[in-house]
């Protein structure tokens, strides 16, 4: 069942407040860099200046050539890692607090499209969803949700050395009126301190560097705008299983 208006204010309020401590803290690390490298960026500038006064080439090159270069690498990963914090922030926001439109969705097309979209045949992945029973949700979240989970199956999977199954499993059952999936791996599985920070905003996993960290949490917030629930544990004999429901009606 849906949340009642005041119970939906308070998951977005305590949502929000703790992306947003996440967020003002994680952002002074990409900051200080920046800070940093800008006060190293000038000193290089000054000996750069000194080198060309005194005919000095060969500092000079290796300044302009090597020293500099770097430094703006770094600044643009920092600035990049801002800008990723930045629009995180604002999805998050977006999943918390644009309207649901719910209709009955049929869980078993979404899965499948999804899984086309993703083009994941094309990486010898096949997905078993048979037999998947409707809920009743916004069908952009519950995409969002699906997109997410059926994304780091596959990261998962591939980060596995030896995966002796590359198939993604899915599978239902109801529980009053909601409907709790499955998504189970047979990929890499977590570490303890993953599985305890998997839903934290910005976190990422070892095996999954690059990513804004934000995926599971906009999508454990979709699931809570509509009374579900996620979670994520070690599979038995290697892998991952998320668990997440979504109400059958309203």
């Amino acid at each position: 069942m849906l949340l009642n208006t005041s119970e939906i204010t308070v998951k977005r309020e305590n949502n929000m407040r703790k992306t947003m401590h996440v967020f003002s803290h994680d952002l002074r690390n990409p900051l200080l860099n920046i800070q940093a490298l800008v006060q190293e960026a000038a000193t290089l500038i000054q000996d750069a200046t000194q080198a060309e006064r005194t005919g000095s080439k060969e500092s000079l090159s290796y300044i302009l050539g090597r020293e500099l270069p770097e430094i703006l690498e770094l600044l643009n990963h920092s600035a990049s890692r801002m800008d990723d914090m930045v629009l995180g922030a604002n999805e998050i926001y977006h999943c918390l607090f644009d309207e649901l439109e719910c209709e009955f969705v049929d869980m078993h097309t979404v899965f499948m499209r999804c899984f086309a979209q993703l083009k994941l045949a094309d990486d010898n992945l096949e997905l078993d969803c048979v037999g998947l029973p409707a809920v009743y949700a916004d069908i952009l979240a519950v995409k969002r949700v699906v997109w997410e989970l059926l994304c780091n199956a596959k990261k998962a999977i591939d980060a596995r050395e030896d995966p002796y199954s590359r198939v993604i499993t899915v599978n239902a059952k109801q529980e009053g009126n909601m409907i709790v999936f499955t998504v189970e791996d047979y990929g890499c599985g977590l570490e303890e301190y993953e599985e305890k920070s998997a839903f934290e905003s910005f976190f990422t996993g070892k095996h999954f560097e690059g990513n804004t960290g934000m995926g599971l949490t906009r999508a454990q917030a979709l699931v809570e705008r509509h009374g579900g629930r996620m979670s994520i544990t070690n599979r038995e004999g290697g892998g991952a299983i998320v668990s997440f429901s979504l109400p059958k009606s309203p």
